[in-house]
Parts: structure tokens; C-alpha cells; sequence
């Protein structure tokens, strides 16, 4: 920095001295007055701005200074800086609500000026040379004015200014600084302003850059208008059901929301539209086969009108939809209700109920049920105080025409197809003693074909048959069919031991008789059993690659897509082939066997794929 020689004229030094940014101090002190009173803006050529003195350009850079820097007193770099801070301070006579203002510029300054000589290796050559262009930049120091002089157009706050105002005067502060400085710092700032909540909203957002795009995304959803949308009776019905909820449950959620929620009233008249028409007695509930496919037909239509308005141009289009049916029984806890008859009790009950798979138009698939073995699609038909039989389950398939049993277990297809024992399969009429029999083949009685196969009951025995197998491993008693009786202590044993390592390594109960009816043997017990493999066969010891085979044929036929059967009838033989080799004592399930054979998985193909369609239902739309 170097004295104006247009200064020389008007002001006299009175003591004081001019001190340029890079350290030199101006030698033309006596040529300066009143100073301490200046606006003064500093650039590497020299003053370049001077209250009253006309802006003017130097010819070369520190003309008839000395670096102050050289001159100072203090051995260290930080210390002849500071030694500079002082003197600017005590120069300009900055007012007391600018000092802040001025120590701030100060300090960008010395930061920038320390980490720049540094990176020269304290070169001054290779300092001037490199940082020219930064050296020749003006820096603005708050002062007072002179008393009397004409202030001009006063200076807007920072608030009030103009964005390009704003740009300008943060420009030198936007180019010392790097994008990480300056997040810190304005995080900082606000934080000892008392802006705590503004500080940490900086602080989340400029975590990772994906933060910031979520924040924005809030902020747009956030100032948009919310506007609340009512629930149809249908759709606050479906909530009702789905939560479980009772009738005071209801009126009381209602009542905290009646701009979202209909009255209960406009609630149980849509339950009443989903009833097909019924026949209620003392031990039978009743809704006749027609009667319920017409009414899930124009419900489910009701519910996809969107999609046929967009999928079918013409109004002549016929529309297929596929149902499944079935029947099971089972013994339930009595009750202390009296019947008008006597003989009447409700300790068995017997179930036949549909399940809607498909909706068609031609080959096009208008509607598809992507749970097709699960009970929230399951349609009631009929419902009995009755003990389960042959003859009732011949009944009930005479009751009902075109019918077929999928999801029930096997002695109802045995009692469908009059097949006197449950060892026996019913589509080949092999016995258990040939099961392992692979290359000997039995013609199919193609009657059987349309009886299905029920995916929850090929899980749960699959995973019976590996139970029972590892009993006898573990007893290494490698019979078919156990008579001894010292045998059959021993696979006793081995039971309770697979039993206690079930339960304590996976947490299952595994075998255990239930009180009135069936055993702890359930679909979610199998499914823990064939999704650890690796613990599955350390516990029961039987092979881990038959566990494997056997969990991906299960896998596959519950899946709900299309299957390729040849590839799938080859995978099942060469699963049958390798239980064979391992175990040729032991015979497979009649399931087991129905499901690894080909000829049965081709005769199973439509219940592969969408758990065997039977019932078709058609309609002009």
C-alpha cells in the first residue's frame, strides 16, 4: 500500500500511520490529517478509496513502502499479524457498533493471508507472483466519516438490500471462505444469535446430500393445502373390519374425526349390501352356490369398474371369473347353549366355502387373487353341526354341482374317490409300499384330477414326513414300519430329544397333541423349519440338501406365477431320486409322493399355478 501523492494537499499525518494489508507501512505520514476519521477502502495497490480523494491507479505494486511485516517486533507469523490487527484498529478509529464488523473482516483476512504464505513455503517472490490477482482486490474497512462532510445515499441493512446488493457485499466472503467454512460458520452464528431450532435445521441438512433433496421435498408437501377427504361407507367399512374394531371403538375414533369418518349408520348399511341372501337354522347357515357367485361376481365388478371402463372397448365382451371350492370339518370346544332337538350338539363342525382366483376377458387377466390359499378371500357356502365322514363328504360333494376339493386334507379326496385307505394314493392307487418305486408306474384315473391340492396341507406334511424321518435317524432305526417294541422306545426317546432341541434352539413345539383336536404341526411351524435349513437339519439330522429341494417345491407351488411343468417335473424326480439314494428304508407321505411324482405334478398343474380353478363363473358386461 503506498500514500496517494493527491493526498499530499489536503490532509497531515498528526502521529498517526497508514498500514497497507500485506504489512507495509506508508512513509508519507506528514502528508496525512485527520485520519482517524476516514473511510478508508484498502486494496494490494494502496488506498484506493479516500473520503474526498479521487480514486487512483498505481504503477507498481508497494511503491515507496516497507513491509510491515519485516518490521514488526514479533518473531512469529501469528504475532506480526496480530501486531497488524492493532495497528488498523487503532488507525481507522473504527465506532464502537462497527467494531464486531471490522475485527470480522480483519480476521478473514489474516486466515486467508496465513494459509496462502504458508502454501508459498514463506516465498515473498513466489508469493506476489501466484497471489497477484488477490492482492490487487479491495477490501472495505467500517469507519466513521468526517464530521460535516456529505454522507450521501445512506447504506440499506443487509436485510433490506437487493439480492444483487446482497451478492455484492458477501462476494469477498463467499471467496475466502469454502462451502464447509461457511455452512460452520452461519450454523455458529445462528446458534449464538439464540436461533437454536435454525441451527440445527442447518446442521441436518448439510449432512449428506441426499438430506437436503428430503428437506426440500417436505418443505413443497408441507406448504401445500392439505385437504381432508371423507371415507366412502365402503372404505371406512374396511377399516372397521381390518382393525378389528368394535361398534363403541368406532363411535369413538368418529367422534375426534367426523370430517373423515361417516356415521356408523351409512357404515352398517355397506355391511349389510356385502350379504348375499342367506338361511340361518338352529345347526345349518346356509347361502346357495348361485346365489353367493352372483353376489361376489357384481361386488368384485363393482370394485374394478375403473379397470373395465380403461380395459374393455366393447360392450359384448364376455368376462370368465374362476372360482376354487372345498370342504373340511373339525371337532370345536361345546358350549353351554341348549338345543330345541336333542340329538343336536355343536362339538363337530363341517365347512364347505369358495374363493374367487381369476377374472377373464378372453386370455386377458382382468383381476388376479394373489392369496389364493389364504382365509380372507374364503366365501362361506355351508355350515353344519356335523361330525365329518365319508358319507357327509359325499354329501356335501352331491349337494353341490361341479365341485372339487382343494384345500382339504387327503382322506377327503379318499372319501371323494372311495379310496379305503389314507396310505393309498388316490390318483395312481399305488400303496406306501411301492412309493419308493420309481421306475414302476400306475395309470391315473383321470376323475382325480380335478380334486386339486391344497398348499397348506403339502407344507404342513412335508414337514411331518422330515419329522418323523428324524426320529428314526436319531434311534438309527432304519425301518419302514416299526413292531418291536424296544424299537418303539427308542424312537421315543429320540422324539423327545428332537422335540426339546426344537424348543430350545428355534423355539418351536413341535408334535404335541392339542386338547380336542389336532397337534402344535401348523403352516408357520413349517415355515420357520424350511427357512433354516441349516438348523433344521442339525437338529433332526436329516440330510440338508433334501431340506433344501423339499423348501424350494414349496416355494414354487405357493407362489401364485405360472410354472414351467417340464422343468418343475424334472426338479421333483431328481429331488425323489435323492431321497431314495438316502433313505430307501423309509417311504415317502402320500403326499410327499404326489407332489415329487411327474405324472401327479402334470395332473396338479392348474393348482400349481392358481391352486386349481374350478367353478367358472361367466357374464356379459
Amino acid at each position: 500500500m503506498k500514500g496517494r501523492k493527491d493526498m499530499k494537499q489536503s490532509f497531515s499525518c498528526q502521529g498517526l500511520v497508514f498500514v497497507h494489508w500485506d504489512g507495509k507501512i506508508l512513509p508519507d505520514y506528514h502528508y496525512l490529517t485527520k485520519v482517524e476519521h476516514l473511510s478508508v477502502v484498502v486494496s494490494a495497490d494502496g488506498i484506493e478509496k479516500l473520503l474526498g480523494v479521487q480514486q487512483m491507479k498505481s504503477e507498481t505494486y508497494f511503491e515507496n513502502g516497507i513491509w510491515w511485516i519485516k518490521e514488526s517486533s514479533q518473531r512469529s507469523l501469528d504475532g506480526k499479524l496480530q501486531d497488524l490487527e492493532n495497528t488498523i484498529l487503532d488507525i481507522t478509529k473504527c465506532p464502537p457498533e462497527k467494531i464486531d464488523e471490522l475485527q470480522r473482516t480483519i480476521k478473514a483476512f489474516k486466515v486467508v493471508y496465513k494459509r496462502r504464505w504458508l502454501a508459498c513455503n514463506y516465498i515473498e517472490a513466489r508469493f506476489l507472483e501466484k497471489y497477484e490477482e488477490w492482492l490487487n482486490e479491495e477490501i472495505e474497512i467500517p469507519t466513521d466519516s468526517i464530521p460535516g462532510s456529505s454522507k450521501g445515499r445512506p447504506s440499506k441493512e443487509f436485510g433490506e438490500s437487493s439480492d444483487r446488493s446482497k451478492r455484492r457485499k458477501t462476494m469477498e466472503l463467499r471467496y475466502i471462505g469454502t462451502v464447509d467454512e461457511l455452512t460452520y460458520a452461519a450454523q455458529m452464528t445462528q446458534r449464538a444469535a439464540g436461533n437454536i431450532d435454525v441451527a440445527k435445521v442447518i446442521q441436518d441438512v448439510t449432512k449428506s446430500p441426499t438430506r437436503a433433496t428430503k428437506f426440500r421435498k417436505a418443505a413443497i408437501i408441507g406448504s401445500k393445502t392439505m385437504t381432508t377427504k371423507k371415507h366412502t361407507p365402503e372404505g371406512a367399512l374396511g377399516i372397521f373390519v381390518e382393525a378389528n374394531l368394535t361398534v363403541s371403538q368406532y363411535k369413538v375414533i368418529r367422534q375426534a374425526n367426523k370430517d373423515v369418518y361417516p356415521c356408523y349408520t351409512y357404515v352398517q348399511r355397506a355391511k349389510q349390501d356385502c350379504y348375499p341372501p342367506k338361511n340361518v337354522s338352529e345347526t345349518v347357515a346356509e347361502v346357495k352356490l348361485q346365489d353367493l357367485v352372483d353376489h361376489t361376481t357384481s361386488r368384485l365388478c363393482k370394485y374394478l369398474e375403473p379397470v373395465f371402463q380403461q380395459s374393455i372397448q366393447s360392450t359384448d365382451t364376455d368376462l370368465v371369473l374362476i372360482y376354487k371350492w372345498g370342504c373340511d370339518g373339525s371337532t370345536q370346544t361345546q358350549y353351554k347353549q341348549k338345543f330345541e332337538e336333542d340329538g343336536n350338539s355343536d362339538a363337530n363342525i363341517f365347512l364347505s366355502s369358495i374363493v374367487p382366483l381369476r377374472l377373464m376377458s378372453g386370455n386377458k387377466i382382468i383381476w388376479q387373487n394373489m392369496q389364493p390359499s389364504s382365509p380372507r378371500y374364503c366365501r362361506p357356502i355351508r355350515i353344519r353341526y356335523v361330525k365329518e365322514d365319508k358319507d357327509i363328504t359325499n354329501e356335501e360333494i352331491e349337494y353341490i354341482e361341479n365341485q372339487a376339493l382343494n384345500l382339504q386334507a387327503t382322506r377327503v379326496c379318499n372319501a371323494a374317490t372311495n379310496t379305503s385307505s389314507t396310505l393309498r394314493c388316490y390318483i395312481c392307487g399305488k400303496t406306501s409300499k411301492s412309493f419308493n418305486e420309481l421306475t414302476s408306474t400306475n395309470p391315473e384315473n383321470p376323475e382325480t384330477f380335478k380334486f386339486g391340492l391344497s398348499i397348506l396341507h403339502a407344507r404342513i406334511r412335508f414337514f411331518e414326513f422330515l419329522l418323523h424321518l428324524s426320529y428314526k435317524i436319531k434311534a438309527e432305526v432304519y425301518k419302514g414300519r416299526i413292531k418291536e417294541k424296544s424299537d418303539r422306545g427308542k424312537i421315543q426317546a429320540a422324539k423327545e430329544t428332537v422335540q426339546k432341541e426344537f424348543h430350545d434352539r428355534m423355539g418351536l413345539l413341535v408334535d404335541i397333541p392339542k386338547a380336542g383336536y389336532g397337534n402344535t404341526n401348523d403352516g408357520n411351524s413349517s415355515r420357520r423349519f424350511f427357512n433354516n435349513p441349516q438348523e433344521a437339519a442339525d437338529i433332526t439330522g436329516v440330510d440338508l440338501i433334501l431340506i433344501i429341494y423339499f423348501k424350494v417345491i414349496l416355494e414354487v407351488i405357493s407362489s401364485g406365477f405360472d410354472i414351467d411343468l417340464k422343468k418343475f417335473s424334472t426338479f421333483t424326480m431328481n429331488t425323489a431320486n435323492h431321497y431314495v439314494n438316502l433313505y430307501p428304508w423309509q417311504p415317502m407321505s402320500p403326499t410327499v409322493h404326489k407332489i415329487l411324482m411327474p405324472s401327479s405334478v402334470q395332473c396338479h398343474s392348474p393348482c400349481i399355478t392358481a391352486n386349481r380353478p374350478i367353478v367358472r363363473r361367466s357374464s356379459g358386461s
